[in-house]
């Protein structure tokens, strides 16, 4: 087996320049590239977003290479593929940052891996149209992840690559910390996480016709929350799970069982007499359709809000159940008609998160962070109290007996988490520097300069949040059908 040659300067190919690498990506590759420490040799977006990338690449002072494609979706055309082999083996590219539309998530990552270059991509792994209304295309996220594992594994045998998912909450130093704690009390006590529950809403006010036209975080394309914000959320199911370490007592089993609201729903939540009675005759202007079309149009849309129920099982016992409830309508701070330009952190979108981890009678965990402002570029200081930026409060309750004199109730707040960190933030949202610290990590990797084995977010460990992305939308679409609505699946052993 070969192993990646170390070199003062990593050669990267960026695939997709839309909202999230304009606000991660770019400025993450511009202060490398001024260490030296990257070049980025070429950027490939769709034809329709020509004048935006090449305005935006511009004011950053990047001189690069820019292919503009007509979309595909399924498979990249022979052309293509030929094209950009050719490209990454006369530039002696290393990697690939992937950043699109995750319906060609798959075919990206495919195509990188046969020419067995590192990947560093966005969640979700994949997902694909009408998941949310296909029984074929729900079991195929799964079907999706064993393909590229299987593919990354035979590249292994020939060279040493790594393909990593930037599911940024791995990195997240309040995260971390909470993992740190679960695993002390699973040392100390020999007990595994026995109930859990996570919410998340992203606080996102898109008004009915734009529900049909917006292709940013779609619902227009039969998928929705659970494959934008919510991977990240069974991601950290996944990771506060098995972060106590009892390996004897993990499941081996899971049931899924998950309800959605979709358009359709929303529509009848809020009609349009209701949104001309807040926002007066304006509102028709900005309306496209009535309800009643919408209703038509909207029926296989991708979902808006989801709630699910995972039972960990082993014998065939239920030892824990992971309740999540995803939420894109929630408390926004939109008071505007037409959208902004910014659907990313703009719009008047505003975060709320909670988790609650039980580890039987010795620990309670929670995790409390909720925005009130949906402006996060203009920071002062850590902006970490409650309804601040960067708010992030975890509560630790525990059991006398671990305890002891100390009390059983601990406050943590960010400053306090980051006291520790090496690199303390102070004016910046944590969620977007610790995304800079995952392009850095891949960065380092491909210099030579970091190991392989101290990478947090590779592909091997992402099976189970897979299974639970998928059972969720198989759950949905037999719940629809009135058929039995559990999802029955091995837990984090792959279908032969």
């Amino acid at each position: 087996m070969t192993k990646t040659v170390a070199r003062k300067k990593a050669k990267i190919i960026l695939i997709g320049c839309g909202p999230h690498a304009k606000r991660i990506y770019l400025p993450a590759l511009l202060k490398l590239r001024e260490e030296g420490l990257v070049e980025l040799c070429l950027i490939i977006d769709v034809k329709k977003k020509e004048d935006d990338v090449r305005s935006v690449v511009a004011k950053m002072g990047f001189e690069t290479e820019m292919w503009f494609l007509d979309p595909f979706q399924y498979s990249i055309p022979d052309e293509l593929s030929k094209r950009l082999s050719s490209f990454a083996q006369c530039q002696c590219v290393d990697g690939v940052l992937i950043s699109t539309e995750p319906l060609v998530h798959h075919v990206y990552a495919e195509w990188a891996l046969r020419n067995e270059l590192s990947i560093l991509m966005d969640k979700p792994i994949t997902t694909r149209a009408d998941v949310v209304s296909n029984l074929s295309n729900a079991k195929g996220i799964l079907d999706d992840y064993i393909k590229l594992f299987n593919l990354y594994s035979r590249v292994q045998k020939k060279k040493e690559t790594v393909f990593l998912v930037n599911s940024q909450r791995r990195f997240h130093p309040g995260f971390k910390f909470v993992e740190n704690l679960l695993k002390e009390i699973g040392h100390r006590t020999n007990c595994p996480v026995t109930y859990m529950q996570a919410y998340h809403c992203d606080g996102q006010w898109r008004f009915p016709s734009e529900i049909v036209t917006q292709e940013y975080h779609p619902y227009c394309l039969g998928y929705g929350k659970a494959s934008h914000s919510g991977y990240s959320i069974f991601d950290m199911l996944y990771r506060f799970y098995t972060a106590p370490g009892v390996e004897s007592k993990i499941a081996d089993t899971m049931e899924v069982v998950s309800s959605f609201v979709q358009p359709a729903g929303f529509i009848k939540q809020y009609t349009e007499a209701d949104y001309v009675s807040t926002f007066g005759a304006g509102y028709n202007e900005v309306k496209k359709w009535s309800d009643d079309q919408l209703q038509q149009m909207c029926e296989d849309f991708g979902e808006i809000d989801l709630s699910s129920i995972i039972t960990m099982k082993k014998d065939d016992v239920a030892i824990a159940n992971l309740s999540v409830n995803l939420v894109h309508n929630g408390f926004a701070r939109r008071t505007w008609l037409r959208p902004g330009n910014d659907l990313y952190k703009g719009n008047g979108r505003v975060k709320h998160e909670h988790f609650s981890i039980q580890q039987g009678p010795f620990q309670n965990i929670q995790i409390h962070s909720y925005q009130s402002n949906d402006v996060h570029d203009q920071m002062s200081g850590l902006e970490g109290d409650l309804g601040g930026n960067n708010h992030f409060d975890v509560f630790v309750f525990r059991n006398p007996l671990l305890s002891g004199s100390d009390g059983s109730l601990k406050v943590y707040g960010m400053s306090d988490i980051l006291a520790s960190e090496a690199e303390s933030v102070r004016s910046t949202l944590v969620t977007e520097t610790v995304k800079h610290r995952v392009v850095r990590e891949f960065i380092n990797y491909l210099n030579g300069s970091g190991s392989k084995r101290n990478l947090s977010s590779q592909i091997e460990d992402h099976l189970v949040t897979v299974q639970i992305m998928s059972g969720v939308y198989h759950s949905h679409i037999l719940r629809k059908e009135n058929s039995d609505c559990v999802v029955r699946m091995p837990y984090g052993r792959p279908r032969v």
